[in-house]
């Protein structure tokens, strides 16, 4: 059984806001790892173009004007009507006052993974946006990996499975003990968020809802930074999940395996293989910055006046923030409830 479009929490269609003109103008808000490559994706659609760069930090703001961008202050940018949308890529601790006014000046928003440090936050967010009848996205790009046949999200196929999860992408401990990075308020976890967060989110969208979880290890560079995350996850759906994320291992390594009782899928560093009703299924690889490019084109429809994001919409993202928030903040070997998104 399939959500609707655009995930319960899009804007309902009486709620919908104008349509923008052919070239909608989207300000990336932070010019860090993440902005440039958010920078990148906008830059190559015909229907979009970045209209300027919120940075306070003057290196990377002299990288935005050498890149050929126009860096304006963030006031500027949310009292500017041609500006449809904000794609905030700050460190997740840092983006909740931004939101906040993004919304409160009407922009659709595109959000860098982690979307919320919490699912309450999360849901702050959800319910602000969709108040104002704006759509809100996040940039989880590997759901655009999945084939279409999976896109839907139908736990029911994987009911009672298993699977596994292991991301390997190595690290120096010193990475983790610089900057925000190294702080737990601004960057919310290590490795598991920002280098494992993708394929949490991609077991997410396979197996639903997930309703409890124990953290079985974990490995920090600093308190509340984690270098290495062992923990098990079961799913409303009877499903139960495995993961492993490491930074400590020099292998680069992304895999994740879900058996059901007749489909299996497994997807390794982007690439799908399985069965599904007794079908082979096959999708390669396809190159990060495509994927990201595709976030932004189902925003662009959505501007147009077509279908609400879909498999963007951050209302698919419940999962995956309250995975993090249960295994970084649950005691080494002790299982507990997650906490509800509503």
């Amino acid at each position: 059984m399939g959500t609707r479009p655009g995930g319960p929490d899009a804007p309902h269609q009486g709620a919908r806001p104008p349509v923008q003109p052919r070239r909608a103008q989207i300000a990336v808000v932070g010019f860090g790892n993440a902005g440039r490559q958010h920078a990148a994706a906008i830059g190559v659609l015909v229907a979009l173009r970045p209209a300027a760069v919120v940075e306070t930090d003057p290196e990377a703001a002299r990288r935005a004007v050498e890149a050929g961008l126009t860096v304006r202050p963030l006031p500027e940018v949310l009292a500017d009507p041609a500006v449809a949308a904000l794609a905030v890529c700050l460190p997740p601790g840092h983006r909740p006052p931004v939101l906040a006014a993004a919304i409160a000046a009407g922009k659709h928003l595109v959000v860098e993974k982690l979307p919320a440090r919490s699912p309450a936050e999360l849901r702050e967010i959800l319910d602000a946006a969709a108040g104002a009848g704006l759509f809100s996205t996040v940039m989880f790009q590997h759901r655009f990996a999945l084939p279409g046949q999976l896109r839907v999200k139908a736990p029911e196929r994987f009911a009672d499975g298993i699977g596994h999860l292991l991301i390997s992408r190595p690290r120096s401990d010193s990475h983790y003990r610089e900057g925000w990075r190294a702080e737990p308020e601004a960057a919310v976890g290590g490795v598991s968020v920002h280098l494992g967060a993708h394929y949490i989110d991609l077991a997410c969208q396979l197996l639903g809802e997930p309703v409890e979880v124990t953290a079985l290890s974990r490995t920090e560079a600093v308190a509340g930074i984690d270098t290495e995350l062992l923990g098990h996850v079961t799913f409303r759906s009877g499903a139960r999940l495995t993961v492993t994320v490491t930074c400590r291992a020099a292998a680069r390594f992304e895999q994740l395996t879900v058996l059901g009782r007749r489909d299996w899928v497994e997807v390794r560093a982007g690439a799908t293989v399985g069965e599904l009703d007794g079908r082979p299924l096959a999708s390669a690889a396809r190159p990060a910055g495509e994927l990201r490019q595709d976030v932004y084109r189902e925003l662009t429809e959505a501007l147009r006046g077509g279908p609400a994001p879909d498999l963007s919409a951050l209302a698919r993202s419940t999962g995956v923030v309250a995975i993090l928030d249960g295994l970084l903040g649950t005691p080494v070997g002790t299982t507990a409830p997650v906490a509800a998104p509503c």
